[in-house]
C-alpha cells in the first residue's frame, strides 16, 4: 500500500472486485471516523441531547464547510477505497419519512417507536410532498452540487424491513406479531420495502454517475452501476423459518430493483446466513465485526460461505493485527474488501505495514 493509486486504478480495483477476479490481495481501506460520525458536524452539536429534531433543524447548506474538512482529510488517506458523501448517515431517515420522532442523543440520533396501530399502517407509503423525504433529497441536491464531480455522491442509511418494521409496531410487539399475526406482517413488509424502493428510485433522480458507477458511502463502495444498500439488523430476534415466511420476499424486491444490491449485516444476525444467501439478487455481503461481538475466528465459517456462493464480501470492524493475519489464511482475496476502523489516521501505520508484508506487498489490481 506504499505507492497512492490514482482515482481510475482505484475504479479498476473495484471492477474486478464486483466481478471476483483472482487478485493477489484485497481492497483494503481504512475508517478514521471511528463508529460515532454525528461527532464531524458542528452544525447538530448546537443541538440538545433529547431533544426532538424537525426537518427546519437540518439545512443541508450549514454541512458543506463539514464536509469539505472531512473530504480533504481523506485525500491524505494512503487506501484502495475512494472517499465520497450522503445525507447525514447518522440520522434515522426511514423512520422519519414513516412516521417516527427522531431524537438527538450524545453520539446518535435514534428514531422513537410509533406503536403505530394496524389501521394505521394498512396504506403506509412515502407521499411526495413527505417533508423528511423532501429533506433527503435536499440534501442530496446540494452534496451533488457541491461535490460538482469531484468526488462521488451516494445513498445513505435508510434501514431495512425488519428496522422499520420495529420502529413502526415496537421492536418487542413486532416479534409478537410475527408469531401471532404473520397475515399482516407480510403486507407490512411489503409496504416497508416498497417505501425504501421509492426512496432510491427518487434518489437516483438526482445524484449523478462518478467514473461510471454509484456509490454507497458507509463502505466506500463504488459499483459499476446503481446499487441499493439493504440491511436486517432486526432480523437477530427473528428464526430462520420466521425471516424466510415473513420477510425473505420484502428483501428479494428491494434487491432485484436495481442492478446491484448489497445487504448490511451484523455477526448477530449471521445464523440465518443461508436465508439470505437464497436471495440470489443479492450481490455482495457486508457483514460488521462489531465491538462485543463474535471473535472474527468465529465468523469465518460463514464468511467462507458467503464466498463460496459467488458473493462480493465488505468486511468492516475494528480489526487487529491477528484479525488480519486470519483474513489472509481463511479467505479469497478476490471479490473481498476490508474496511478498518481506526479512531486516529495514525493508527494506520502499523497496519499498512502489515498488510504489506501478509500479501506480500500484493496488489490488488494484480
Amino acid at each position: 500500500m506504499s505507492s497512492k493509486k490514482s482515482t481510475q486504478e482505484k475504479i479498476d480495483s473495484y471492477q474486478k472486485f464486483w466481478k471476483r477476479e483472482p487478485v493477489r490481495r484485497p481492497l483494503v481501506g481504512f475508517d478514521a471516523g471511528g463508529y460515532f460520525p454525528l461527532r464531524h458536524f458542528k452544525s447538530l452539536q448546537v443541538l440538545q441531547p433529547g431533544e426532538e429534531l424537525v426537518p427546519q433543524h437540518i439545512r443541508p447548506g450549514d454541512f458543506v464547510d463539514d464536509y469539505e474538512r472531512l473530504y480533504e482529510q481523506s485525500q491524505a488517506m494512503d487506501d484502495d477505497l475512494i472517499w465520497g458523501v450522503s445525507p447525514l448517515t447518522a440520522f434515522p431517515w426511514m423512520e422519519a419519512m414513516l412516521g417516527c420522532a427522531a431524537k438527538l442523543a450524545e453520539e446518535s440520533i435514534w428514531a422513537v417507536e410509533r406503536d403505530a396501530g394496524w389501521e394505521d399502517l394498512e396504506s403506509l407509503s412515502i407521499d411526495d410532498d413527505n417533508p423528511w423525504l423532501g429533506k433527503y433529497l435536499e440534501f442530496l441536491q446540494v452534496l451533488t452540487h457541491h461535490a460538482a464531480g469531484r468526488f462521488p455522491v451516494g445513498q445513505s442509511i435508510l434501514r431495512g424491513v425488519t428496522d422499520v418494521i420495529g420502529a413502526l409496531r415496537g421492536h418487542d410487539q413486532a416479534l409478537i406479531d410475527g408469531m401471532e399475526s404473520p397475515e399482516r406482517i407480510r403486507p407490512l413488509g411489503a409496504r416497508c420495502a416498497s417505501a425504501l424502493v421509492s426512496v432510491l428510485k427518487r434518489q437516483f433522480e438526482i445524484i449523478q454517475p462518478f467514473m461510471g458507477g454509484y456509490f454507497i458511502e458507509q463502505y466506500c463502495l463504488w459499483a459499476p452501476d446503481r446499487i441499493a444498500r439493504l440491511q436486517e439488523d432486526a432480523s437477530s430476534i427473528y428464526s430462520p423459518g420466521m425471516y424466510i415466511d415473513l420477510i425473505q420476499e420484502s428483501d428479494r424486491f428491494i434487491a432485484s430493483s436495481f442492478p446491484l444490491s448489497i445487504i448490511h449485516l451484523h455477526s448477530s444476525s449471521l445464523f440465518i446466513i443461508d436465508a439470505f444467501l437464497e436471495i440470489g439478487e443479492i450481490d455482495a455481503f457486508q457483514v460488521n465485526k462489531d465491538v462485543g461481538g463474535m471473535e472474527l475466528h468465529e465468523m469465518i465459517p460463514t464468511l467462507q460461505k458467503i464466498q463460496e456462493s459467488n458473493r462480493s464480501l465488505v468486511l468492516r470492524g475494528s480489526l487487529t493485527p491477528d484479525d488480519l493475519r486470519l483474513i489472509e489464511a481463511r479467505l479469497e482475496p478476490g471479490g473481498l474488501l476490508i474496511q478498518i476502523v481506526v479512531d486516529q489516521s495514525a493508527e494506520t501505520k502499523e497496519l499498512r505495514e502489515l498488510i504489506d508484508t501478509l500479501w506480500k506487498k500484493g496488489d490488488s489490481n494484480g
